[in-house]
């Protein structure tokens, strides 16, 4: 118990300390055209909380035990893995010894799109690639929503972490989601052994296990039977055995809420990831449509909703505003403004938390000020590598804040006890 009370005053000490952005500016940089007093996570029903993710966050800081498994799910904005990546640096950086691995990713570069810049892909024979938010693209997608796949005879490819401040994301265990015609394929490691090869069919992956700890991803895939089907990647999963946050980043450029509602193996593949906090970002492909209706959106969001509580129960969600966006560059985009009040009710509903970026940043009309600055593109809709960062950072105090006030009720209630 004692233990207990000291962690507990001192996670109110250290993050009262190191998370109000506002009077540290070595935390996070001041601009007067952002409104850092709203920079918090709003509740709209009184039983609302983050309780269950961060009680598993307390464990993991205070006893070393434990995965914590966040999720943020999105467009263009979460593809990049900029904004995402900031957050997943900050979780690792905030105790010693957080980094819990790399998780769920996927190699764009295989599905002829844009790849995040802190993992190298490189490959060898021909790949197709199908994203759910291209309306003449028809595939099986999972939770990634993308999908790759190759007809060759022989295939492969090696995935490596680059970038001086990318931390050591070392596994023992990587899952490779694919389709089951197991008899037309066969994946191999390129230039290594591993201890065991395991086959999911419930879920859809093959597990190949190492006695150490690697770096590389290395796989070759070799074509059994000429007339098969094509071999269908979806996903990859590094995993190990360390306590830590594991912060898996699922985006696909121009997706909407709608275009994850065509992933029918999304159920399947969440079980692997089994998370512990959701943050949603889809959105602003959905308001940048003329025709946006606020009730669908919604409506769409409640799916989304209802199939990961089917797989993880206790699973908390964050529903985050679009930001200030022009329409065609030449028009505020107002209709973020019905987005931002779906996401209110979505809130209120889901007993979620809601992250208002779009006044977080300054409202209607912001990203202006935001381009100006040099954190946001010509394009008004997305944000340089800077502001991604920014935006990082800003989230990433949002919720910590968030774990500020946990922490002092937990407190009041060991004391009470």
């Amino acid at each position: 118990m004692i233990y207990k009370i000291l962690g507990t005053f001192f996670s109110i000490f250290l993050f009262q300390q190191i998370v109000v952005a506002q009077g540290n500016p070595n935390i996070l940089p001041q601009h007067d055209f952002i409104q850092y007093d709203s920079n918090y996570l709003h509740f709209y029903h009184d039983g609302a909380n983050l309780n269950n993710f961060y009680t598993k966050l307390d464990k993991l800081m205070f006893e070393g035990k434990g995965k914590v498994n966040i999720m943020q799910m999105g467009g263009s904005h979460i593809q990049a893995d900029i904004w995402s990546d900031q957050l997943r640096k900050n979780f690792h950086n905030i105790s010693p010894n957080l980094n819990g691995g790399r998780g769920f990713l996927f190699p764009y570069k295989l599905a002829k799109t844009n790849n995040p810049y802190y993992y190298e892909v490189n490959y060898t024979g021909e790949w197709q690639g199908f994203r759910n938010s291209v309306s003449k693209h028809y595939a099986t997608w999972g939770v990634s929503g993308i999908t790759a796949l190759t007809s060759d005879s022989l295939a492969s490819f090696t995935i490596q972490f680059r970038g001086d401040n990318t931390p050591d994301y070392d596994f023992k265990r990587i899952k490779i989601f694919h389709n089951q015609d197991t008899l037309g394929y066969c994946i191999k490691l390129t230039n290594d052994t591993c201890v065991a090869i395991i086959v999911n069919d419930s879920i859809g992956y093959t597990e190949f296990v190492f006695a150490d700890y690697k770096k590389v991803v290395d796989f070759t895939i070799y074509k059994n039977d000429s007339a098969s089907e094509p071999f269908e990647l979806y996903g990859i999963s590094l995993d190990n055995d360390d306590p830590g946050v594991v912060y898996h980043s699922i985006g696909v450029n121009g997706a909407s809420t709608s275009s994850y509602l065509r992933a029918t193996l999304f159920k399947q593949h969440l079980q692997t990831i089994n998370p512990d906090l959701v943050i949603f970002c889809i959105g602003i492909n959905d308001a940048y449509d003329p025709g946006f209706c606020g009730n669908c959106y919604e409506n769409n969001y409640d799916t989304l909703v209802d199939w990961i509580k089917s797989v993880s129960p206790r699973t908390n969600f964050i529903f985050v505003t679009n930001n200030d966006s022009y329409y065609k560059r030449r028009y505020p985009n107002k209709r973020v403004e019905e987005a931002r009040l779906a996401m209110i009710r979505l809130a209120t509903k889901h007993n979620a938390a809601m992250w208002d970026m779009y006044h977080v940043m300054g409202g209607l009309g912001s990203i202006k000020t935001w381009q100006k600055h040099g954190l946001a593109k010509t394009d008004k809709i997305h944000l340089t590598t800077d502001g991604y960062k920014l935006m990082g950072d800003l989230m990433f105090s949002a919720i910590m804040k968030g774990y500020a006030d946990y922490t002092k009720q937990n407190n009041q209630v060991i004391l009470a006890d």
